[in-house]
């Protein structure tokens, strides 16, 4: 396990220095310079999260729309478009370096469907 605790830390290291992860926390860095900006790109993103872990939602489609119509002033903003589109590259990048692991790994996840 000594090797593993190695190799994590050299894995955060390189996270943390790679390019994905400087420029998000960059352009969040710009967006919480204005508060009010930093509370509705914050709303927005906890509608949107909300919106897609929804079981519940018959439209999925229009209900984006519609989010996206209703913040449309703070979307047309190029820092917030640029900081939401790293956000979302940021956590795929990292969501596939946890499904590269676990899918290395044979571990019965049978039961979560």
């Amino acid at each position: 396990m000594r090797r593993i605790d190695e190799l994590k830390k050299e894995i955060i290291h390189e996270i943390l220095n790679s390019e994905e992860y400087r420029e998000y926390r960059r352009l969040q860095s710009e967006i919480n310079r204005t508060p009010d900006l930093k509370r509705q790109v914050d709303e927005f993103r906890m509608r949107n999260f909300e919106l897609q872990n929804s079981e519940n939602v018959p439209d999925m489609f229009a209900a984006m729309e519609n989010l996206n119509k209703e913040y449309a002033d703070m979307r047309n903003q190029d820092i917030v478009n640029r900081y939401l589109m790293t956000e979302i590259t940021f956590c795929r990048f990292m969501r596939d370096i946890y499904k590269d692991i676990a899918e290395a790994i044979d571990i019965d996840l049978d039961f979560l469907g």
